[in-house]
């Protein structure tokens, strides 16, 4: 798990990513990892883990089909967030 402090629009927002097992019990499948995001404005708890219930660490980003979005890695994670958060909290 990685966690990451960015300032948009002078707001603070903790963005939490998360190795996400792509292979998912299919034994067809080669492995891959992939991984999840969320975002929040309050910095989550070290032991924040979406794994744990009632831990999530904030809102998950969502792809278009309302599942929560797959990403190749850590940065491409990060980039999307400072890319997307600033019209995502407007609209909170």
């Amino acid at each position: 798990m990685m966690t990451e402090k960015l300032s948009i629009n002078g707001q603070d927002v903790w963005v939490v990513v998360e190795a996400l097992d792509a292979q998912e019990g299919n034994p067809n499948i080669l492995p891959a990892e992939y991984f999840v995001a969320y975002y929040s404005s309050q910095e989550p708890p070290v032991a924040a883990s979406s794994h744990e219930p009632g831990k999530m660490p904030g809102k998950v980003f969502k792809a278009e089909d309302n599942t929560p979005k797959r990403f190749l890695s850590p940065v491409e994670a990060i980039e999307y967030a400072a890319e997307k958060l600033p019209v995502l909290l407007e609209d909170e």
